[in-house]
């Protein structure tokens, strides 16, 4: 019924980032010949919410309209091990709630979290952007599977740099971040790139 899903970081009644989100919604609508985006600055959140808590509203949608919100306290993820994931021709171009290659592919990693790769060239990680340090830029790779919301913005703000990077490219980089809608820069997680656990 909700195919496709957004997932917003709200504290103190704010949705943040929202016209990065709005923007992904609009795309995807017109991409799949939907006939009405939903309007996020219209939804309604519902529901009792302490003060400086982070929670996590996932705004499941459709491409006629509809959406469902579901809201929880949003807990970071712990990141101690990572692993390469060679992946075919899998894409994740649109948020779909079917999620099902990811997961399976970080299942069979056993590691915390992974860096995709297709035809040699670093994609993404399952749940999050990639940005990789050189000791002077972040770089990010320019053709990630999904185009997050936090990247975009990071983006625009001059942060992080598009460009294309290969396996063989993590030579050059000495830290790797992972960034997502529910984490502020400062508050991504950062790893060693020679701590990498490799598949």
């Amino acid at each position: 019924m909700y195919p496709f899903f957004e997932t917003i970081r709200y504290v103190n009644g704010i949705l943040e980032n929202l016209s990065y989100h709005q923007a992904r919604i609009n795309r995807t609508v017109s991409a799949l010949g939907g006939k009405t985006a939903i309007h996020l600055d219209k939804i309604q959140i519902e529901g009792k919410f302490e003060k400086d808590i982070v929670y996590k509203i996932k705004c499941l949608y459709n491409l006629e309209g509809a959406y469902h919100i579901e809201k929880a306290v949003y807990h970071k993820k712990t990141i101690q091990t990572v692993s390469i994931h060679q992946a075919a021709q899998e894409e994740y171009q649109y948020k779909y709630t079917n999620r099902n290659w990811l997961n399976d592919a970080l299942k069979n990693a056993g590691t915390d979290e992974m860096i995709i790769v297709q035809n040699n060239m670093i994609k993404d990680g399952n749940y999050a952007n990639l940005v990789f340090f050189n000791g002077s830029e972040w770089h990010t790779p320019l053709h990630p599977l999904l185009l997050g919301t936090h990247r975009a913005r990071l983006i625009d703000e001059n942060k992080i740099i598009e460009k294309d990077i290969t396996l063989s490219d993590l030579a050059n980089y000495t830290i790797l971040k992972y960034i997502n809608a529910m984490m502020l820069w400062e508050e991504s997680p950062e790893i060693e790139i020679g701590h990498l656990v490799h598949s």
